[in-house]
């Protein structure tokens, strides 16, 4: 037998008497059988565990996607609220420094008027003290001028002439 011949009676399950058909249609259909039942029993399920894993590892992944971009979309809206509290925070602070000088010129301000007013009375204070004390020497000088120009006179005056000459003394002493 030549080396195809050989190939070829393996190949379909032939003897050295001849191919047996009944047995080759047999093992076909066997076969086609064998198939159908391993596709709807084993590949069919095997496929719908395949894709339900391939749709769900697809729709973890979209979620993941989705949920980076919800954390982007996050930490953008915190940034632009930690910048807007920090502008609120510097504004904050430069209107407290702001305040703070004003009160402090107007702490400066009352105090200075304070002191020029107790100042003004001390003033009017010392003023009118001064003059109740010139007031009170004038009156001692007159009442001694008075009793020192009767003891030289040895003579009494009246009150009126007693205080002209008062008077006129003070006016001279003043001028002096």
């Amino acid at each position: 037998m030549p080396v195809n011949a050989l190939t070829n009676s393996f190949v379909l399950g032939a003897t050295a008497g001849g191919v047996q058909w009944g047995t080759t249609i047999v093992t076909i259909f066997t076969f086609i059988i064998l198939l159908a039942l391993l596709k709807k029993f084993a590949w069919g399920p095997l496929k719908e565990v395949m894709d339900k894993r391939e749709r769900d590892i697809n729709r973890d992944i979209d979620e993941a996607e989705e949920a980076k971009l919800n954390a982007q979309k996050l930490e953008e809206e915190n940034k632009k609220t930690l910048k807007e509290t920090q502008d609120e925070v510097h504004h904050i602070l430069k209107d407290a420094r702001i305040q703070a000088r004003k009160q402090h010129e107007e702490i400066i301000k009352d105090a200075h008027e304070r002191a020029n007013g107790m100042i003004e009375t001390a003033q009017s204070e010392i003023k009118s003290e001064k003059e109740r004390a010139l007031a009170d020497i004038n009156n001692q000088v007159s009442e001694l001028s008075v009793l020192i120009a009767s003891k030289v006179l040895q003579k009494e005056i009246s009150e009126q002439d007693q205080k002209g000459l008062v008077d006129k003394y003070l006016k001279e002493a003043g001028d002096k």
